[in-house]
C-alpha cells in the first residue's frame, strides 16, 4: 500500500496568509505528523510530496504512483470550518467513501465548523476542478484543514496539540478506507535481495513477506489497486 500525502504549497508559495500564519507551514506540520503515525503501520510506504519549505509546482511531482493521495491544505476566504473535497471524476465513489471517512474522522478529534464534502466540475464539465483530486493517480482527497482568515480556526491552527489531533483524524480516515494493520510485535523485519536490489520484507508466522509494488516494478510489472474489491493487479 503506498499512501501519498500532499503538504499544499511550500517554498515562494506560502499559500493563504492570515492571523500570523502561512498555509505552507501549517500544511508541512501536519503531513509529516501524518507520515510518521503511518509509518506504524504494516505493508505502508508513505511519500510526502515534500518534506521540508520548498516550492513545488502542480506536476507529476504531486502525483506519484500511489493508492491513495491526501492533499493537506489550509483555507482562506471569510468562511469557517472544515472542508473536505472528492472527486466526481477520478474514482468518484472511492473518493467520495475516502473523503467522508476523513471527514468524520478529524470532526471526532477538532471542534472545527462541519461545511461539509465537496466536489466541483471543471468548466468544460467532463473533469474534477482541483488538480489534486484531478491528477492524482491514487484514490484523491483534499481537506482543507480550517480557515487561516478566522480568528476561531486560526487558534486552533496556532496549537501543536491541534496539528497532531488533526493529523490523527487524517490517518484514522485513511486507516479505516485501507484497512492497514498497525506493526505487529510478532513481525520480524528483514531484507529481501533481487538482482542485488534490496527491499524491505517482513516474516510473519514463518511466512516471508515483501511489499509487492516495490518488486513488481523491479520486474517490469505495473500495479494497480482496486480498493473496492481488495484486489492488487499486476500487469506487463
Amino acid at each position: 500500500m503506498r499512501i501519498c500525502i500532499d503538504a499544499g504549497h511550500g517554498g515562494s508559495d506560502p499559500g493563504a496568509v492570515g492571523n500570523g500564519l502561512k498555509e505552507k507551514d501549517i500544511t508541512l506540520a501536519i503531513s509529516l505528523k501524518i507520515a510518521k503515525k503511518l509509518s506504524q503501520y504494516k505493508n505502508v510506504e508513505v511519500v510526502l510530496t515534500r518534506n521540508k519549505d520548498v516550492y513545488l509546482p502542480l506536476s507529476s511531482v504531486r502525483t506519484p504512483q500511489c493508492d491513495v493521495s491526501v492533499s493537506v491544505h489550509v483555507n482562506s476566504g471569510g468562511g469557517r470550518g472544515l472542508e473536505t473535497w472528492t472527486a466526481l471524476y477520478n474514482k468518484a465513489i472511492e473518493s467520495q467513501k475516502l473523503g467522508k471517512l476523513i471527514h468524520q474522522n478529524i470532526l471526532k478529534q477538532i471542534p472545527f465548523e462541519d461545511r461539509g464534502i465537496k466536489s466541483k466540475k471543471s468548466s468544460a464539465g467532463n473533469q474534477d476542478y482541483l488538480y489534486m483530486i484531478r491528477k492524482p493517480i491514487g484514490v484523491p482527497v483534499l481537506v482543507e484543514c480550517g480557515f487561516i482568515d478566522n480568528s476561531t480556526d486560526a487558534g486552533i491552527l496556532k496549537q501543536e496539540s491541534n496539528l497532531e489531533k488533526i493529523a490523527q483524524g487524517i490517518v484514522n480516515g485513511i486507516v479505516q478506507y485501507t484497512g492497514i494493520k498497525e506493526d505487529d510485535d510478532d513481525m520480524t523485519k528483514i531484507k529481501i535481495l533481487y538482482n542485488n536490489k534490496e527491499f524491505d520484507g517482513f516474516i510473519v508466522d514463518g511466512t516471508s513477506y515483501v511489499e509487492v509494488r516495490k518488486l513488481a516494478e523491479a520486474l517490469g510489472l505495473n500495479v494497480t489497486w482496486n480498493a473496492q474489491k481488495n484486489i492488487v493487479e499486476l500487469k506487463k
